[in-house]
């Protein structure tokens, strides 16, 4: 078994002036007052199986929607499976991490994942929405209780389009949490 680590090292100084920073995990609370906080997110969610799309076409600033999705899935020769985590692998390696501009999930493919049913959905981007914060992306998914996965690195070590994802995130009452995220490949 070969293991890809998909966190970026973070110094503990820039976690602790911004929690989002690096990989990390948004729970439903993180959009909505009342919603699941992190440690009410099952480990389950958290130890998948995992889909990577490949969306490097894309240019910063570009929507990924639906037929994006399609597009890719196609692509890789299959579909994303309910309960599967959707992994968007945006930034190929030439591209600059960090930089605040990037391709993002539109409304209509936070839309295609609800209706597919995925159990995360995750993007090496510093956020699935077009900018920071809460976007209409993001309440999409996390109204229907899909955790996001955001900050990740290192997709294009991944030679595979499935394989077991574990991004485990802190054991707190929070909206978000960093997590540990690694690929388990065969």
């Amino acid at each position: 078994m070969r293991i890809v680590d998909l966190t970026t090292p973070l110094p503990l100084k820039s976690y602790l002036r911004n929690p989002q920073s690096g990989a990390h995990l948004c729970a439903p609370a993180y959009a909505f007052k009342g919603g699941k906080t992190i440690e009410q997110i099952s480990p389950e969610v958290c130890v998948t199986d995992a889909v990577l799309l490949d969306l490097t076409r894309k240019r910063p600033g570009e929507a990924i929607d639906d037929e994006d999705m399609e597009a890719a899935e196609e692509d890789a020769g299959l579909a994303v499976r309910e309960g599967e985590a959707a992994i968007l692998h945006t930034n190929p390696p030439t591209r600059k991490r960090g930089s605040s501009k990037h391709a993002f999930l539109s409304e209509n493919g936070a839309q295609y994942f609800e209706f597919k049913r995925v159990g995360m959905v995750g993007i090496d981007a510093t956020s699935l929405g077009a900018a920071t914060g809460v976007s209409a992306t993001h309440k999409i998914l996390l109204q229907s209780n899909i955790p996001v996965l955001e900050g990740l690195c290192n997709l294009d070590q991944i030679d595979v389009a499935r394989f077991r994802l574990v991004a485990l995130p802190l054991r707190v009452k929070a909206a978000v949490s960093p997590v540990r995220a690694l690929a388990m490949l065969d």
